[in-house]
């Protein structure tokens, strides 16, 4: 049995167009999208798997949004292609109003379809599926966000539709690459789960949940002139994996999030996300968009770092990055930094889970080029950015198998949390780093090999104050 979506079908594309008309009303603060459900919270589709959908209060907020700003048919045409693409890549798809609703209709997955629409002189809106257990475990979440500008009056039309393919694209292809619900479709079906991808060697043991002492014990008033772009990238298209760095990214979010960062100025990448195009997306558009003067910014990256064999500059390896061809498929440290200093914030912190050396844990090199870069160059950092490192350049980055993280961001992670803090109550950078910098290198001796993270700064800024 295959529904519809009476609830949501009066207003689909209207959250697109909505920005366009003359005073349009305000959107709502946007809201955690699992508010108001009583939770804390392949190759070609899963047809073995049965899934009810749920419109967050975010969605809910949009529909109403674009209601009172315009409606119109495009709407119905919008949320049918949306349901189309849950119908397309799953069995049954059931509606469901609530989470007891949803429970009651015996399904294998509740999907909560999440949309926040931010549209105004460009198509800009954001959508998010959060596919959950009946028992409301989260399973995967594929995230998508497009921001097209309008090219004038007549443009409207056209820039809609690519954002909603862009959009709808993105859903799909992160829907059809989860592992999570390939191996559940697997199991239903009565099928060993598939193998990682080759040429990728096995993942790493999987860990349930975020280790207790990585939880944040404390929360802070969310603070709108805090923004934050987080990357972790585990599975790589083209590269072998990177353990652990999407927990390592997941656990960031949860702990920018409770230290005061609002869930909507955050930009989380993982995996397939996190390619080129997006990178580039949100550091070069997003940010400089959003970012105004006094504002506070933050990117973390965990994946895998490059090093150029002839000319030693480094690079981060996006989900799409072919080591091969650096200069056209990776994201040069030197960029990231001239683009971040570019920003009117009154303060920028860096911090990267990768190595750049090219001899193995999180750094990875051409076929065939020597497995060593003597000489590593990062670029040079301006004055207004903190930037925390998880090694020198010649040094390779490890992992904590039984806590399931990167070394450094297991240290940084519980130093930010309070436990760096000083007399005063106040997390700085020195004192942070101060904190990490024996742990890291006590653990990594203990792994036989050397590992020091590096502190690029002018000042002492306070991270966090407790």
């Amino acid at each position: 049995m295959k529904r519809t979506l009476p609830s949501l079908a009066a207003s689909a594309a209207a959250l697109l167009i909505a920005g366009c008309a003359v005073a349009p009303p305000q959107m709502p603060a946007r809201r955690d999208p699992f508010a108001g459900l009583g939770l804390d919270q392949s190759q070609g589709g899963h047809p073995e798997l049965s899934v009810a959908l749920i419109a967050s209060e975010n969605t809910q907020a949009t529909v109403e949004f674009g209601h009172k700003a315009l409606a119109g048919s495009a709407t119905d045409k919008w949320l049918k292609q949306e349901f189309e693409l849950i119908q397309r890549n799953f069995g049954e798809v059931v509606h469901a109003q609530s989470l007891a609703e949803a429970r009651a209709a015996g399904v294998d997955l509740i999907a909560v379809l999440d949309v926040y629409d931010q549209t105004r002189t460009a198509c800009k809106y954001d959508e998010t599926v959060v596919f959950l257990a009946p028992g409301g475990a989260e399973v995967e979440r594929v995230r998508a966000a497009t921001d097209i500008p309008f090219r004038g009056p007549f443009s409207i039309n056209t820039v809609l539709k690519e954002c909603v393919a862009d959009v709808q694209s993105q859903v799909q292809q992160g829907i059809r690459r989860s592992r999570a619900l390939r191996d559940l479709a697997a199991r239903k079906a009565g099928r060993a789960p598939a193998a990682a991808p080759a040429p990728a060697p096995a993942p790493a043991p999987a860990v349930a949940g975020l280790p207790d002492i990585l939880r944040p014990h404390s929360t802070r008033k969310q603070d709108e002139s805090l923004f934050a772009v987080v990357v972790g990238i585990e599975r790589y298209s083209r590269l072998p994996p990177a353990d652990f760095a999407e927990r390592d990214a997941a656990a960031v979010v949860e702990h920018l999030v409770a230290l005061g960062v609002p869930r909507r100025n955050v930009i989380h990448l993982a995996g397939s996300e996190a390619s080129y195009s997006s990178l580039k997306k949100y550091l070069e558009s997003w940010l400089p968009k959003n970012v105004q003067p006094g504002s506070r910014v933050f990117f973390y990256f965990s994946g895998h770092g490059a090093p150029d064999a002839e000319t030693g500059e480094a690079y981060i390896m996006p989900w799409d990055g072919d080591a091969a061809f650096l200069k056209d498929t990776a994201y040069p440290t030197k960029r990231l930094y001239e683009q971040l200093a570019a920003l009117p914030a009154k303060e920028i912190v860096v911090a990267t889970d990768a190595c750049f050396s090219g001899a193995g844990g999180r750094s990875v090199l051409a076929k065939g080029a020597r497995p060593l870069v003597l000489k590593v160059d990062t670029g040079t950092i301006p004055r207004n950015l903190t930037v925390f490192a998880a090694a020198s350049g010649e040094q390779i980055t490890g992992t904590l198998a039984d806590q399931g993280h990167g070394m450094f961001t297991y240290f940084f992670l519980k130093g930010l949390a309070g436990a760096a803090k000083d007399a005063s109550g106040a997390v700085t950078a020195k004192g942070l780093y101060e904190y990490l910098k024996p742990k890291v290198q006590d653990e990594a001796r203990r792994q036989n090999r050397d590992q020091a993270p590096v502190l690029f700064s002018q000042d002492d800024p306070d991270l966090f104050r407790f």
